[in-house]
């Protein structure tokens, strides 16, 4: 089971954590992972106020650089990687 945690805290829902909590949805079902991923929401990692990005980490690594914009590439790299 690969876990993903997705911060919903105030400054990274500001900056499109909502959007990144969407692109997740659609990769689970795109890819059929909603029994081998687990998504939950997290409060403040850190992530944005050290200019890494969203506070995103999967399998409890923080993955630096994702935005609202390259969530969906970044995730699905990571999550597919952690999956083999």
């Amino acid at each position: 089971m690969v876990n993903v945690e997705i911060c919903i805290g105030s400054a990274c829902y500001v900056k499109g954590s909502s959007q990144v909590v969407t692109a997740m949805k659609e990769l689970l079902q795109k890819h059929n992972w909603e029994d081998k991923v687990n998504v939950k929401g997290s409060f403040c990692m850190k992530a944005c106020q050290e200019k890494k990005g969203l506070g995103i980490k999967v399998n409890g690594k923080l993955i630096e650089g994702v935005t609202a914009s390259n969530v969906s590439e970044i995730l699905e790299k990571e999550i597919a990687v952690a999956l083999l």
